[in-house]
């Protein structure tokens, strides 16, 4: 993975944490090329039923400090994992609100093709 790529990633993920942040829904698109989970009524539904269920106001910003203690047993940063074939990579990034674990990963695919770097949102899962 070159430094440019993962650069994107991190925008790309800044981006769309702004967007959770705000619940702004409707704007993840706009985020990346493409959208796998793409019905807006079932994100916001799986998202604000999960922060209402855990008493959460809003998922953090990118670079928001883990209060989490002990620390060592979460990881809150952009984990990458490139593909074997050389064709991209997937980002995990464990989702907080107030610095506390969600139990919830955003799930990213970066794919390599046509000299660009093919940005998509593949999904919010539980951990």
């Amino acid at each position: 993975m070159t430094e440019p790529h993962r650069a994107l990633a991190v925008e790309t993920l800044k981006a769309i944490l702004h967007a959770l942040h705000e619940k702004r829904y409707q704007d993840l698109p706009a985020c990346v090329d493409e959208m796998e989970w793409s019905d807006p009524e079932e994100i916001r539904e799986c998202i604000q039923g999960t922060l209402e269920l855990n008493g959460f106001d809003a998922f953090d910003e990118y670079g928001v400090p883990c209060t989490f203690r002990p620390q060592y047993e979460y990881r809150h940063e952009a984990e990458f994992f490139e593909y074997s074939d050389g064709s991209g990579f997937a980002v995990d990034y464990a989702l907080t609100s107030g610095g506390e674990p969600t139990d919830l990963c955003l799930q990213l695919k970066f794919l390599c093709g046509d000299g660009a770097l093919k940005r998509v949102f593949h999904t919010i899962d539980p951990q």
